[in-house]
């Protein structure tokens, strides 16, 4: 019996020498995901709504820009808009197009300074632009977003991540986003794409959290039962 006893316990030791930091980060990250309200990490506050398109100025019908057999062979037209511009959008097999439903042109994507004064109209701070960038490539922190993109950041280390041709903000990334992403990699233990709760490291991980678990378990019993006996 002291012999399992002693095995057992060493046993929960090791397992805790190995779970120590993990646990914290777990248990750290879990406080900090739990302690904002994921409006304000998804910096909801720092965005506003555009108004709505005046489409009473649309001076283009959808009939003539997808007749009834292009419409029949697949290509799809909806509604969008640059800021109160409204816009069409055509989506076939040759791709986007965005065309402006006033004049009937296709709109091209924006220039710098027009992202930044659409940024400026979406944004609800007191900052200052501090830089536009047109991006090729999606930075992890934009995941899930195609490019190219513009991406704006203002002085108070706050990001909006702009549609190429329609300026819409996509994403918007804070401090505390970065912190709450930061602690969600800690969380999952995905360390590269920051995605997939379903790791091998991450089982691995609450597989022996569960041993250590467990472990403890049958040590208490295992002492209680050593007590009654020496009684």
């Amino acid at each position: 019996m002291f012999k399992s006893l002693a095995t057992w316990r060493r046993l929960h030791l090791w397992l805790s020498v190995l779970l120590s930091l993990q646990l914290l980060a777990w248990f750290g990250s879990g406080l900090l995901m739990s302690a904002f309200d994921i409006n304000e990490v998804r910096g909801n506050l720092l965005r506003k709504d555009w108004p709505a398109a005046d489409w009473s100025s649309a001076r283009i019908a959808p009939q003539q820009l997808v007749p009834t057999a292009q419409a029949a062979a697949g290509l799809q037209l909806s509604l969008t808009q640059r800021a109160e511009l409204p816009v069409y959008l055509l989506q076939g097999n040759q791709g986007e197009r965005y065309i402006d439903a006033q004049s009937g042109k296709e709109l091209a994507p924006l220039s710098p300074e027009q992202a930044t004064a659409l940024a400026l109209t979406q944004y609800q701070g007191e900052a200052s632009v501090q830089q536009v960038q047109w991006l090729t490539q999606v930075p992890l922190e934009a995941r899930g977003l195609s490019a190219p993109l513009f991406r704006v950041d203002f002085s108070d280390d706050v990001t909006f991540y702009l549609h190429p041709v329609t300026g819409q903000v996509q994403r918007v990334r804070t401090p505390l986003w970065r912190a709450y992403d930061f602690a969600w990699m800690l969380h999952i233990m995905d360390y590269q794409e920051r995605e997939n709760s379903h790791n091998p490291l991450l089982i691995a991980s609450s597989i022996t959290a569960l041993g250590f678990t467990l472990s403890g378990i049958v040590l208490l019993v295992l002492t209680l039962k050593r007590r009654r006996r020496s009684v």
